[in-house]
């Protein structure tokens, strides 16, 4: 989900929030320091049009946009390098520029995540809490999700935390979200939120009542929608058009590093007791 695309794109915006939109775009920073009534003032609109432009572009409410809005235009404010997220590389690149470009990418894409992170504070605490009180942490995901959650899972079995698991044997995942238990906690990863294999093995967890936690970009998806806490990555990288997927992946094993460094710092004396080869 990128608000400011959603804006411009205007879908299936009535009047009153077609005219609220163009002012936000307008406007932009002034809109931050505006209660939902003073922008309708502003607009000759309503409160209620606010609210229903938010719940439109697939926030909860007026203050979700305003966090989620200035995370946005902080981003764009560190975007000293027009680089395309989907698309990074030119043919006439030479390593350096390869090299720089790539550097860009992962800090930007870092510093995105980070912001996200912070609009989510409380939803990653539970998500954290929820997974250090369970007997199991179940990986599901599938491509560049299932390494992320790959690496994740070494570093938590590396802490001493050995009961993480996931489906070696591709097809399995639903298989395997059958086989849970209430005292579990399922880790669901999908930056599009839309793999029909991932959403099989949601749809089983959430009919088994397992709890379960969405790392996705997609805010008014399905997955989201099943999970009990869903921690939202930037929304940058398009389906069908992700040739270079830095962005996404960075986004994602930095939110799993983020979890897992908050498991590490509350198990801090039993890990550092750990003897690693």
């Amino acid at each position: 989900m990128n608000i400011i695309r959603q804006l411009k794109a205007k879908k299936n915006f009535s009047h009153n929030e077609t005219v609220l939109a163009q002012y936000i775009l307008n406007e932009k920073a002034a809109v931050l320091s505006m209660s939902a009534s003073e922008l309708a003032a502003a607009t000759y609109t309503s409160p209620a049009a606010v609210i229903r432009l938010c719940k439109r572009i697939g926030l909860s409410g007026y203050q979700e946009f305003k966090i989620r809005f200035s995370a946005e235009l902080e981003q764009a404010d560190r975007d000293r390098f027009d680089i395309d997220v989907n698309l990074p590389f030119h043919p006439d690149d030479d390593i350096r520029e390869i090299s720089l470009k790539v550097e860009k990418l992962t800090a930007s894409s870092l510093l995105e995540a980070r912001s996200m992170i912070t609009s989510m504070e409380k939803d990653f605490l539970k998500a954290a809490d929820l997974m250090m009180n369970a007997s199991h942490i179940v990986l599901f995901g599938v491509g560049d999700a299932y390494m992320a959650g790959l690496s994740f899972q070494a570093r938590l079995m590396r802490a001493g935390f050995m009961n993480v698991l996931t489906s070696p044997v591709y097809g399995e995942l639903r298989h395997l979200a059958s086989t849970l238990s209430g005292h579990d906690c399922a880790l669901v990863l999908s930056y599009s939120g839309s793999t029909e294999q991932t959403l099989e093995s949601a749809r089983v967890l959430n009919e088994n009542n397992i709890p379960m936690i969405a790392i996705t970009s997609n805010t008014d998806g399905e997955l989201a929608s099943l999970a009990d806490i869903s921690l939202f990555l930037p929304d940058r990288e398009k389906k069908y058009q992700r040739y270079a997927n830095f962005f996404s992946q960075a986004c994602m094993e930095y939110f799993l590093n983020v979890l897992y460094s908050w498991y590490f710092i509350h198990k801090y004396d039993d890990i550092t007791k750990i003897k690693i080869d």
